[in-house]
């Protein structure tokens, strides 16, 4: 509307010029004097309202002709100055080369027990039918790579069959010997790792681990899990969860590592139908509460003792050798009469 209020403006002249709107006034002059007798005549009511509609045609026409190139003009400005002046990026015209995003900590999937590495950050990537994340932690030895877990919600639907990613799915890892050892080389290059034939079991299920040493005689340890509930003909699938865990510390030990993976902890779940892995909590003991059945405490695991520093015991001064004083053998007495039951010998005679 301002444009074409300043269009007007600019043709107001145009208008009241009869040479810029093509409209000659000698066409008002037409059959106003007659051909008989020299008199002025009226015009026929016909003939004036078609000279008007003509006057007003061609000012229409001259009108919309410059309104337009005026339009022209003007939008032909602003793309002009649009493009000269600075133009400023958004969000949604950048675009990056992976899908994983960055969450805060306190998203993360697994939760581990006071005492365990800093969780330094949180990498997150979501599927079609899954949701990964890779936990970082503190990291402080000298063995190549860092202390991470591998965590995956999987949904209850059919999974690809070939290794790797198709599309927008995750296939499940596997927990055969020849997966385990292959992911294990890559987290852990150059690392002689053993694997534990002990069954050990948390509250989850149970799990296999592997130990070994890395640089320098550092712990390490190789952890893995796939929780799921038993899949039968006349139960559905339930999901699945898998929990990779690699972790190297110099100042821990095998059994300080293992209660990592003894006492971590899901912190989320998936908020769809049929959707439980883990499935019920088991019932208690049905010996519980009932008489006849004693219930003794269980030792508790007592921390290693620290020792105890010694006060430094103060030197003692050196002693010096004294010169031992040999007593000389006491005198035996000269008896004053014979001794019995031997002869009696007469002295030397006196000079």
């Amino acid at each position: 509307m301002r444009i074409i209020c300043i269009a007007d403006r600019i043709l107001a002249p145009l208008r009241r010029c009869p040479a810029c709107t093509g409209v000659n006034d000698s066409l008002t002059n037409v059959n106003r004097w007659s051909m008989h007798d020299g008199a002025q005549q009226p015009p026929p009511a016909t003939m004036t309202i078609h000279r008007r509609m003509t006057i007003a045609a061609r000012e229409g026409l001259v009108v919309l002709s410059a309104r337009r190139t005026i339009l022209l003009w003007v939008a032909a400005s602003a793309l002009f100055l649009a493009g000269c002046g600075e133009q400023r990026l958004s969000e949604s015209e950048l675009s990056f080369s992976s899908r994983a995003i960055a969450v805060d900590p306190s998203r993360a999937l697994v939760v581990l027990p006071p005492g365990s590495p800093a969780v330094i950050g949180v990498t997150q990537r979501n599927y079609d039918n899954a949701v990964a994340q890779t936990i970082a932690l503190s990291t402080r030895g000298r063995t190549p790579g860092e202390n991470a877990i591998q965590v995956a919600f999987f949904t209850a639907e059919d999974l690809p069959d070939s290794a790797g990613v198709e599309g927008n799915l995750l296939k499940l890892p596997g927990i055969d010997d020849f997966a385990v050892a292959q992911d294990m080389e890559g987290r852990l290059p150059g690392v002689a790792m053993a694997l534990s034939a002990v069954f050990v079991q948390n509250k989850y299920g149970p799990f296999g681990y592997a130990f070994g040493r890395g640089a320098g005689g550092e712990a390490c340890l190789y952890a893995w899990q796939r929780i799921a509930a038993g899949d039968s003909l006349f139960r559905p699938k339930s999901g699945a969860v898998s929990v990779r865990m690699r972790i190297c510390d110099p100042m821990a030990s095998e059994a300080s590592l293992l209660r990592l993976a003894y006492e971590y902890s899901l912190n989320a779940s998936l908020r769809r139908s049929g959707w439980d892995p883990v499935g019920d909590a088991p019932a208690p003991d049905p010996g519980l509460g009932k008489a006849g059945a004693p219930i003794y405490p269980l030792p508790q695991a007592s921390a290693p003792e620290t020792a105890v520093p010694r006060r430094a015991a103060r030197p003692r001064p050196a002693r010096v050798p004294q010169a031992e004083t040999i007593d000389p053998p006491a005198a035996r007495p000269v008896p004053d009469r014979p001794l019995e039951g031997y002869p009696t010998v007469p002295p030397p005679p006196t000079p």
